[in-house]
């Protein structure tokens, strides 16, 4: 008889455990198809912003594309590609619908395991919602006018930073010379290794041009040293890198920490130090952080969740 009462006993413990993990499953399930549709609202807004020309941005990028593509012949496809971002068609809106797709494919396994990955997903949503709001997209894209602006000597003015010189000045910066806003950029290239264990920064195909503009490859361990402000490294990183591209990013700082390290050396993050810039963007960016999820999860649920391990399987955009 007490074994019995032990049996039921057992049994209906077990049922308000799985009752507990059904309720709170269904919570997350809840959240995180709210944080879906109010991202995709956003992402549908974005483009439809783009396309009628409603970001300020998008028409000065393809204005100074034009400029160039007919004052420079010889480097009128490059001018071309960079003005693909003035489309819903360029890197950054088609890596934008790459995450979101692949969050979503994440939901199911990330409520399967617990708060954590659900977090994780809930908050790469929430990156991306910040990346499709038109003011930041539009500061987004002052990173390939400014690289517009340098091709022309300086005929075309900078947006949303100071001149050239102003800006290596006070930086501290090397000129690695046309393109140097968007080394490191996952959007445009990525770092490949090199037979001395280092890393060299190589473009995408539509960017592979930029390599004939300057005098030598650009190897990671000098550009993180004395690389120059651009808008993505400074202020838009969190909202554009995907989870993969971050680990990537991670990595490979990484293992030249660890190089730099037997040999005696040190070598300081990328992006210890914000690079300066106007006043006004970095008054305007200061607020933008991806939104947290809730905590809700009752001790007992969460220290099992924890011995849990989650990680996106997807790849980063470019498939590089």
């Amino acid at each position: 008889m007490e074994k019995a009462k032990w049996f039921l006993a057992l049994l209906l413990c077990q049922s308000v455990l799985l009752v507990g993990c059904s309720s709170e499953q269904d919570k997350w399930q809840q959240q995180l198809d709210q944080q879906v549709l109010s991202t995709e609202t956003k992402l549908s807004r974005l483009k439809k912003h783009i396309e009628s020309d409603h970001i300020a941005n998008v028409g000065v990028l393809k204005q100074y594309a034009s400029i160039i593509r007919n004052s420079q012949p010889d480097v009128g496809q490059l001018a071309e590609a960079l003005a693909q971002d003035a489309t819903t068609h360029g890197p950054i809106i088609r890596s934008l619908e790459s995450r979101l797709s692949d969050a979503k494919s994440d939901i199911p396994n990330a409520i399967s395991i617990g708060y954590e990955p659900v977090s994780k997903v809930y908050q790469e949503l929430s990156s991306i919602e910040i990346a499709a709001n038109p003011d930041t997209y539009g500061m987004m894209l002052s990173d390939p006018i400014n690289v517009l602006s340098d091709m022309s000597e300086g005929k075309l003015a900078r947006v949303a930073a100071m001149s050239r010189d102003a800006s290596a000045r006070i930086n501290d910066a090397e000129d690695f010379g046309a393109g140097s806003q968007l080394v490191g950029n996952p959007q445009y290239g990525s770092w490949q290794s090199g037979g001395s264990g280092g890393s060299f920064w190589q473009w995408y195909g539509q960017y592979a041009f930029f390599s004939s503009l300057v005098r030598r490859p650009i190897y990671y361990n000098n550009w993180g040293r004395s690389r120059d402000y651009s808008y993505y490294h400074d202020y838009g990183r969190s909202a554009y890198t995907s989870p993969a591209q971050r680990r990537g990013q991670e990595s490979i700082e990484r293992r030249t920490k660890d190089k730099f390290k037997r040999s005696g050396k040190t070598f300081n993050s990328p992006y210890a130090k914000t690079k300066h810039t106007t006043a006004q963007v970095a008054r305007t960016q200061s607020r933008l952080k991806p939104k947290t999820m809730a905590r809700s999860v009752s001790k007992t649920t969460t220290s099992s969740y924890r011995s849990s391990s989650y990680r996106s399987s997807r790849s980063s955009f470019g498939g590089k």
